[in-house]
């Protein structure tokens, strides 16, 4: 399957089963414009998007940012499930109280 990004350092594949993205490698400043462009693809998929993070090095603010701009705009009623976060993302995520936010839905933890 070809990407959707695929960089030096980042790489997003478009998923099906479910509907969404794979995230791998980095996102910081040089790759915002990336993830964003990635977003767009399943920005009118119809229902919930999962997005993939397992194999996520690195995120920034900004890149946290993008994903919680992405769940805002979704239709209401469909959620967006960010599974396989490092422990210290969620940590973050629910520190700044991003966890409360409308159509976000933390889902399984990543595991070593």
């Amino acid at each position: 399957m070809e990407p959707l990004v695929h960089t030096a350092e980042l790489r997003v594949i478009r998923t099906y089963r479910p509907d969404g993205l794979r995230v791998e490698g980095v996102v910081d400043a040089h790759g915002h414009q990336h993830l964003r462009t990635a977003l767009e693809a399943v920005e009118q998929t119809a229902g919930d998007v999962q997005l993939d993070l397992s194999a996520l090095e690195f995120l920034d603010l900004g890149g946290l940012r993008l994903l919680m701009t992405f769940a805002r705009s979704r239709a209401a009623g469909s959620q967006v499930e960010l599974v396989g976060l490092a422990p210290h993302l969620r940590e973050v995520i629910s520190l700044v109280g991003w966890d409360e936010t409308p159509g976000l839905r933390l889902g399984a933890n990543h595991v070593n």
